[in-house]
């Protein structure tokens, strides 16, 4: 796979207390099998300007991108704008910001303040993924310990791939309805008073071993619920189907917390339950199989028609894990379960879903090059990802990163309401990020 080397330029501007930095990428990603095309190719290009005040400061951060593995597209993204504000024991954050949250790697259980962008999935750096919440963010200190107040008036959630992308997360749902028409949208419910969204986070930080933060929120899940619509006017053809994507405001509460036993043991721990949240219902009869699909114009009677299949559960997702180091290698082992309470067994999703995570991270050359492995293992599905990649500073200012994200595992027998990597076997890639810093 060849590399795009982009024209090297360097800005220095400042004018009073302000600066503008910023960072040129060239990202490319191929297929490691199949035809082997390019399936991302974008040049980013962001914005970081900052200015300082007596009282605090401006920050701003704008991403300028551009796709052209297929066709041409410029897109601008306001990732963060926000003004600080900094008292005797107060800071103060408003606007348009990232809240960062968690301790959990291959997945998010209280990291849940600041959506992310998926629509291509992992082909969108871990450091590009997040976009802001509009909130207000108020932190008060009481010596090492705090209190932190969230307020955001809109919910935001994650932005998932389009019906017609090869990340699209329902891949089994779109195989079965392959010959009628298929479309998605995000269903936009009116503005209520009760969208408002707010979260505490009382931060613990003596006695210097350990590392305890407690959640209450009431928020909305970023994650949204696909309910399944169908439109019958054009009976006796194929009726439409239509992914509606949902999300729901409920009441949560969390913990997540770090102990240090050794110099190189931590046991790390973290948990999230929601009282409402949002699945889908199974929309087929209890015999139904996959593979023995009936006649499109008989889909009126083997499919359950009705406005809403959703459902409301109470839900529990953990973490449980450990970091050490070995001959200077970081590691950390992760374990993770999900849990949906008062289940039916009309719920797309399993009640009890188990999977695993493991990082591995260590520096060469004086920290120029450094070396990361991510993966996860799904138990209960047998599905599993690997990401490698290696990082070298060339100079201080141009960095050149290559990898490569594997899928692959058992392909699921039924419908699931959970990701399976399986589905993705054939959009395994490499790919070269080159990065100018200015």
């Amino acid at each position: 796979m060849s590399i795009f080397f982009t024209i090297i330029f360097q800005v220095d501007w400042a004018m009073g207390q302000s600066t503008l930095n910023g960072v040129l990428q060239n990202y490319l990603a191929a297929q490691t099998s199949g035809d082997q095309e390019f399936i991302a190719a974008r040049n980013r290009l962001r914005f970081q300007f900052d200015k300082s005040t007596d009282f605090g400061g401006l920050t701003a951060e704008l991403d300028l991108i551009h796709t052209f593995n297929k066709t041409q597209d410029l897109q601008f993204l306001l990732k963060e704008a926000y003004l600080d504000w900094y008292l005797d024991k107060y800071d103060l954050r408003i606007g348009h910001q990232k809240i960062i949250w968690g301790r959990a790697n291959g997945a998010f259980v209280t990291d849940i303040i600041t959506p992310v962008d998926l629509r291509e999935f992992l082909t969108i750096s871990a450091e590009d993924i997040r976009f802001g919440v509009t909130s207000f963010n108020a932190i008060r200190y009481f010596g090492a310990n705090s209190l932190q107040f969230v307020f955001s008036p809109f919910p935001q959630h994650d932005l998932l791939p389009a019906i017609d992308s090869r990340w699209f997360p329902a891949q089994e749902f779109l195989e079965i309805f392959s010959i009628t028409p298929v479309t998605s949208n995000v269903n936009e419910e009116p503005y209520s008073i009760k969208d408002i969204q707010l979260a505490l986070r009382y931060s613990l930080y003596s006695p210097q071993n350990l590392d305890l933060d407690l959640f209450l929120m009431r928020w909305t899940h970023p994650t949204p619920a696909y309910n399944l619509t169908f439109d019958l006017a054009d009976l006796p053809d194929f009726p439409s189907i239509n992914f509606e994507e949902n999300s729901q405001n409920s009441l949560m509460a969390g913990i997540s917390s770090s102990i240090k036993i050794h110099s190189k043991l931590i046991v790390l721990m973290e948990s999230l339950f929601v009282r409402d949240k949002l699945f889908t219902r199974f929309p087929f009869p209890d015999d139904f199989q996959p593979g023995d699909f009936p006649d499109p114009l008989t889909i009126p009677e083997n499919i359950e028609f009705d406005d809403n299949l959703l459902v409301t559960k109470p839900w529990i997702h953990s973490m449980a894990g450990i970091r050490t180091e070995f001959f200077k290698t970081t590691i950390d082992a992760q374990f993770f379960v999900e849990g949906i309470f008062d289940y039916d067994e009309e719920i797309l999703h399993q009640k009890v879903y188990k999977y695993t995570s493991l990082l591995a991270a260590r520096s060469f050359l004086r920290e120029r090059l450094h070396m990361l492995t991510l993966s996860r293992y799904n138990i209960d599905t047998n599905d599993f990802w690997v990401q490698l990649q290696g990082q070298y500073d060339l100079t201080d200012s141009l960095r050149l990163t290559l990898g490569t994200n594997l899928f692959g595992g058992e392909s699921s027998n039924g419908l699931s309401g959970h990701l399976s990597f399986s589905e993705y076997r054939e959009n395994s890639f490499i790919f070269s990020r080159l990065a100018l810093f200015f």
